[in-house]
């Protein structure tokens, strides 16, 4: 689990606000492989960066996949975020076909403040975006969003959510969370010109992927 924070030291545990599934779009058909370089091409609405992509057939190399088909794209994706009606807006995916393990899925949200883990002792912070970090399993990434929103309350700063599951893997650790970071960042990016974020134009293609201390 992750706690919101708001931007002073007080710490509160937010809900997500709800949101309704929706899907990243794809002409293939549920079941149907491709290969590891030409999905990192396509995935997502071909959002992910040259960097991410790299980093993307790096994290998926040898394995069968598909992109998930919910018939939907990004755009989509960014009009039911504008209505802030829901929990988790499922935004794109990656399925495994070789092995039970889960794939990859990227998921949207709102957050009234930054977050932080109720368990630090192994997950890794980024310097990307207002906040980003991941244990390896879960990768999380947020900006500020001054754009307005239905349904959320205009008098409290909001920040476009991020989060990324998966997908398992036998890299170490340490690799494994940036790559997770890398991954998510330029969706991210993408969506929030599509919200329409005033902070989207200020955001770099491709960030530094250092890593920070854990806040206080």
């Amino acid at each position: 689990m992750a706690k919101r924070t708001t931007l002073t030291l007080a710490v509160a545990v937010l809900p997500l606000l709800a949101m309704a599934m929706v899907g990243c779009s794809s002409e293939k058909s549920e079941g149907d492989t491709t290969s590891v370089p030409q999905l990192a091409q396509e995935v997502c609405d071909s959002s992910l960066s040259s960097a991410a992509r790299k980093d993307f057939e790096k994290l998926f190399a040898g394995r069968k996949v598909e992109e998930a088909s919910y018939s939907s794209s990004l755009t989509k994706v960014a009009d039911e975020l504008k209505q802030a009606k829901g929990d988790d807006v499922e935004a794109c995916g990656v399925v495994l076909s070789d092995t039970t393990d889960r794939g990859m899925i990227i998921r949207f949200g709102w957050a009234y403040g930054l977050m932080s883990p109720s368990d630090t002792s192994e997950a890794a912070f980024f310097s990307v975006g207002d906040q980003a970090y991941s244990d390896g399993r879960i990768a999380y990434a947020l900006v500020k969003c001054s754009a307005s929103i239905r349904n959320l309350n205009p008098d409290k700063e909001h920040y476009l959510l991020a989060r990324l599951n998966g997908p398992d893997s036998d890299l170490p650790l340490a690799e494994r969370q940036k790559l997770q970071i890398s991954l998510l960042y330029p969706v991210l990016r993408k969506m929030a010109g599509l919200v329409g974020c005033k902070e989207a134009a200020d955001l770099p293609a491709s960030p530094s992927l250092t890593t920070t201390r854990a806040p206080e």
